[in-house]
């Protein structure tokens, strides 16, 4: 039972949350953790959601996932925001923080369909996916595929399966877990497909303020954190930042911290025809996150020529 001031029960804690069935499923787990306190649900269509004709590269990136979350924020219409931690670029608005990030899902994606492996994939199988790092990847282990764009809600993307316009589809473990959907799927393995910097963790960002309420939201957004999660997307973000990278670049980054306390971090960039790649993974103290992710991000770059591969 979360201990919360008395300020939320005077005014609810008000929560911005993107519209999809998955973004209400995620601000919910948040919600559950903060019980009793009380809350409101402001559930907002960003940019990202009525753009579904073209890729998020060619959109104007992932940001456009949280803009508007973002600006309800500044206006002082919600007190935080709940994203998907893969959706949130590298820098954000400088009037918020990022008050917490809570205990990550399972971080694999995940083959949606009838066939138990992407060995198992027919020659030239259609495959959907709006994500070019699941593109490159996928064209890295399997060059004859042929990947077409599948933009939308997870519905969404599931029903063009049914409805035969693709062999299988790519989407997160993350997703369907929090969706609890009972569809065909195998998780495919990080040494296959390593993931995104932050796939599967959940962030709250709020006011970057010293009035009473921001900091009482603050301080209860930071009482559910998850400390791993924190250190670990620490590491994945930024190397995400050395790299400059965009949603126009496949980077993959996972950190994992190990028992023993140190933290190991597997980054990983691909051109987008997936015919070249570099994978290293470096372990350091988990203290230093930042220096990690930023040594690893330097590592990949002199193996690669410079920044000119991620153009």
């Amino acid at each position: 039972m979360t201990q919360y001031s008395n300020i939320f029960d005077q005014q609810p804690l008000i929560l911005a949350t993107r519209a999809s069935s998955l973004a209400i499923a995620q601000v919910r787990i948040v919600a559950d953790r903060l019980a009793p306190m009380p809350f409101e649900l402001l559930e907002l269509t960003t940019t990202g959601d009525k753009i579904l004709d073209r890729s998020l590269a060619n959109a104007g990136g992932k940001g456009l996932f949280i803009k508007e979350l973002e600006n309800s924020l500044l206006r002082g219409d919600a007190d935080a925001a709940v994203h998907s931690m893969k959706d949130m670029e590298t820098s954000f608005a400088s009037e918020t923080c990022l008050a917490a990030v809570l205990p990550r899902e399972d971080r694999r994606d995940a083959l949606v369909g009838p066939f138990a492996s992407l060995a198992d994939l027919p020659l030239g199988a259609v495959i959907g996916t709006s994500s070019v790092r699941r593109r490159a990847l996928l064209l890295h282990h399997r060059p004859d595929l042929d990947i077409r764009l599948l933009r939308g809600n997870v519905n969404t993307r599931i029903a063009a399966l049914l409805d035969g316009r693709f062999d299988a589809i790519i989407l997160a473990m993350a997703g369907l877990r929090r969706l609890r959907l009972d569809v065909p799927h195998s998780a495919i393995s990080p040494d296959i497909m390593p993931p995104s910097a932050g796939q599967g963790a959940l962030a709250i960002q709020a006011r970057n303020a010293e009035d009473s309420r921001s900091q009482a939201v603050f301080d209860a957004a930071a009482s559910i954190g998850c400390a791993a999660a924190t250190t670990e997307v620490t590491a994945e973000r930024a190397m995400l930042g050395r790299l400059d990278g965009s949603c126009q670049t496949p980077i993959a980054a996972s950190a994992n911290l190990q028992a023993d306390g140190s933290l190991h971090l597997d980054g990983m960039i691909l051109s987008a025809d997936g015919s070249s790649a570099f994978r290293y993974s470096i372990t350091g103290v988990a203290s230093d996150a930042v220096k990690i992710g930023v040594a690893l991000a330097d590592q990949l770059l002199g193996a690669a020529g410079g920044r000119d591969f991620l153009a």
